[in-house]
This record gives structure tokens, sequence and C-alpha cells, in this order.
């Protein structure tokens, strides 16, 4: 990695975003414009692959190729100033935005998002701020179309201000949108008021009947006391549903609802949780319905609709059941780490033009149980699904007696065509355990393989596993293995929490 070089540059004119510089240099990192680097003479910038389009092709690009794969990373000096990114997308017709990370540790990956750019539909600068403690930068696509980065420049000591973003122009975006409760409908209203005596006190019941309680661009609606349940007049008619802005996507911004850290006890039933973020805006989205912070969870009869992250759990050791549910989504749309079961569930994979949908991305700690799946159904839009993909940590995700079931594109499952089974690449570790047992499709007819001895990967490391579980191995995933001693609790918190208009 490097320290950037200062070779004593004075910028004659900022750009707009930037509107004061303390004493400093203009600290040129890579300039890819004209010509390619030779050799990466700067060694400390890394990067997956470059282009290096003629004139007239792909808008004859020359850069940094980021799209599914693609990514940089460096290594800055500990000062604060401006990241200057300059990018074009790879089409004219296509947009195209960028997302900056830090990492931690001896591997640059994705760790912590400290900033995106706005959109942009032809070549353009955009600033990210960096502090004097962000060092590590790592740097992808946001859009999931193709970018090509042709420059990046550091000015040290230089001050960021926010303007609004016209995508032709590539002026930075405002993404936080503020929202007046008084504007949301009665219902809505009703919601939060309950919730707020609720989460004063703790241990108190919420009943809302059937209807919608749009929250509008609310995000991160907070449970935040423990023993609160909300119980529905039914899953299809009791809907609690928020909109963010689609430039806002991320896991931790879009929430619908949040069980806020160290919540304990909480009940959701009989109710549907619907982030509607436009997922094909960007052709992508990170949009949470349920952000699970806390332990003790029960959800019965619930019903999560989204694409991507759909149901993230966040508690490293927290233990969590799931029975007679329904999760929407595309993408990663279980995800996150903790202990967590599922029981006679429905996972249904939705409509999306390209990629294989991943169903789970287990974050599951190194004492975690991670995700068990008994007796649930998979159906499936997209013609090709992955049971899972390894996310970070100690992925863990076992799938037992599943029934497939693609009925619902314009396909029919043909045994084994329509499953990857596991995607095998990791985000960015390979998985500790990934296991199958008793895979059958609608007619009953078990089509798990007697084995299936494949080998994970990320970035060097290689972990071979046969994914098809023995029955000896399978009778291990229990509901007491899984959750403990609360498991035994579970059955008495569902019946004494039903619907009481």
């Amino acid at each position: 990695m490097m320290i950037f070089r200062k070779i004593g540059i004075v910028l004659a004119v900022m750009l707009l975003q930037i509107v004061s510089i303390a004493a400093g240099t203009n600290d040129l990192l890579w300039d890819y414009t004209n010509a390619p680097p030779q050799n990466n003479p700067d060694r400390g910038l890394q990067y997956e692959g470059t282009v290096n389009d003629p004139e007239g092709v792909k808008n004859g690009l020359k850069g940094i190729k980021l799209n599914s794969s693609g990514w940089c990373c460096f290594t800055k000096a500990p000062v604060a100033g401006v990241l200057k990114l300059t990018f074009a997308p790879r089409s004219g017709i296509n947009r195209a935005s960028l997302q900056v990370h830090t990492w931690t540790g001896d591997r640059p990956f994705e760790e912590t998002r400290i900033g995106v750019t706005c959109e942009i539909r032809k070549s353009g600068t955009q600033c990210i701020p960096l502090t004097a403690e962000q060092n590590n930068i790592y740097i992808t696509r946001l859009l999931e179309m193709e970018a090509v980065l042709q420059r990046i420049e550091f000015v040290e000591g230089a001050v960021y201000e926010p303007r609004p973003c016209d995508p032709d122009k590539g002026e930075e975006q405002a993404y936080i949108q503020e929202v007046d409760i008084d504007t949301l409908s009665e219902k809505a209203r009703f919601f939060l008021r309950a919730l707020a005596d609720a989460n004063a006190t703790g241990h108190k019941t919420i009943y809302l009947p059937n209807g919608v309680y749009d929250l509008g661009a609310l995000t991160l609606t907070a449970i935040e006391a423990d023993g609160i349940s909300i119980i529905g007049e039914s899953m299809e008619g009791t809907i609690i549903r928020n909109k963010p802005d689609y430039r806002l996507e991320s896991i931790s911004k879009t929430a619908t609802l949040r069980i806020a850290d160290d919540v304990e006890g909480t009940v959701l039933r009989d109710l549907t949780i619907e982030n509607a973020l436009d997922y094909y805006a960007n052709n992508n989205g990170r949009a949470v319905c349920l952000w699970d912070q806390g332990t003790k969870t029960i959800c019965k009869n619930v019903r999560l609709l989204s694409h991507q992250d759909t149901y993230y759990s966040h508690k490293a050791g927290a233990v969590k059941y799931f029975e007679d549910c329904e999760i929407h989504g595309t993408v990663d749309f279980i995800c996150g780490d903790g202990n967590v079961y599922f029981n006679r569930c429905l996972l249904y994979s939705e409509h999306r033009p390209y990629g294989v949908n991943a169903l789970t991305a287990s974050n599951a700690a190194e004492t975690d149980k991670g995700y068990v799946f008994e007796s649930c159904t998979i159906q499936s839009e997209c013609p090709v699904v992955s049971l899972g993909r390894s996310w970070n940590n100690y992925p863990k995700c076992v799938f037992l007696r599943t029934t497939l079931d693609f009925s619902a594109g314009d396909f029919a499952l043909t045994d084994n065509k329509n499953i990857h089974r596991w995607t095998l690449p990791g985000m960015r570790v390979v998985p500790a355990c990934f296991g199958e047992y008793r895979t059958k499709n609608v007619k009953g007819k078990i089509i798990s393989p007697k084995k299936n001895e494949v080998v994970f990967t990320f970035r060097g490391q290689e972990r071979p596993m046969n994914t098809i579980l023995t029955p000896k191995q399978a009778r291990v995933y229990t509901i007491d293995y899984v959750l403990g001693e609360w498991a035994k609790e579970i059955p008495t918190i569902i019946q004494t929490n039903t619907y009481k208009q």
C-alpha cells in the first residue's frame, strides 16, 4: 500500500463542491484520462482490472473497470481532505455512481461505507470528504451499471459542502428526506404514537386493525424497549410500509422497522412489513424491512416485502424465531448473523432481469449457529437461484427438507437445473458450513444429489466442502440446538400473542 506522493501542484480552479482550501498540496494519486499508466507506477494503488476502449466504442473510456467484480483500493496519509473521483458510465444510455468504503485488518474489502457519489450520465467528478482517520480506501460501483474510474485525486485540507445534484451536470445530491409526521395518514400517526408510548414503558402490545400504515419516506422506525408486541389483524390486511428515496439505499439507512440494539422479546404477528424503495430505479437497492439488532425476537405469520437485504439479523449471539412467514427478495434477502430458526416459511425469489438471486448471505459469528431453515418452501420468479453465499466472519446456513417450487415463473423445475445450490465465490470469506438435506420438488421427489462436493473460494482462500448432509449431520440442527433453552418458551409466547379488537 502507499502513502500519497506530494507533487506540489497548486490548484488554480477547484470544483464547486470544494468551497475552501487550507494550506496544503494537491496530492494527485492516479490519472488514466489520456493514457494508461505503465505497470501501475504508484504501486500502492490496487485494482481488479482496467479498460482501454478505442474511440467510438463504449464511450471510448480508459480507466479502472468497476462492475460486479471490479474494485480499487489504496491507503492514504493520515490527513483530512477531499477525495475527487472522475468517472463515467460505460454506455451512453446508462448511469454511474460510486461508493467508498474503509476497512481494517490485513485484507482490503467493503467493510464500512463512508460515502456515495451522486449518479451521473456522462463523465464527471464527484467528491467524498475523508477524515484523517479514514486511511484505507476501497472504491466500488453503487449502481448495477458498469462504471469506469478515470482519475483519483486527494486534496489535503479541502472542505466539502454538498450541493443539489443534476445527473447531467454531475453535481452532488442530497439523499436524506425529512418527513413531517403530521402529513402522514391517521393510521400511520396512530401506529407511531402507540409505538412511542410502548417504547416509554416497555412490555406493551400494539393491536393494528387491517389497513395500510404508510410511513412515507420515514425510515428506521424503532422498537426501543423490551417486551413489545405488534399484532395485526391479518398478514394480508395489516401492512406497515415505507418508501425511502432510492438514492438512500443502504443496509443501515432504509429499514421500515428497526429493533434496537439489545432489545429483548419483540413479537411481530399477522402483518406485512413492506419497504417500497424503487429497486429497479437503480437495478439494485438495499432496502431493509426489518433490521433486527435485538434478541428473542419472534415473527409469526409475518410477510416481509422488498428486494435486497429484506431481513437483516444484526446481533451476534442473539436468538430469533420465524414461523409460517413469507420473506420476499432478490439478492441476499436474508442476511446477517446470530442464531435464527425458520420454521415452515416461504422464501419468495422475486423477478430480476439478470444474474442469479442469492437467498441468503450469512455473516455468522464464530459461536453462532447461523441460519437454519426447517421444512421451508422456495418459490421463484427467477429462473435460477442460489441457496446462499458467504458474507463475512464464519458463514453458516443449513436447509432441511426444503420444497422447491418454480411454478411462479414461466418455466418449470426440472430436478436440479434451476438451482445453483450455493454461490462458490465469497464476498469476503469462505463459509464455515453450508448444508442441505432432503430437498424435494413440488411432487415430493427428493432432488438433493447424494453428494455435492464443491470448493468455495475467496481471493486465494479455498475450502472444499460436501454440502449434502448425512441423516446424522442433519439431526443436529434442531430448534433446541439453534435457540437453546429459549426454544421451550416460544409456543406459549405465540399462543398468548393473538389479535384483539
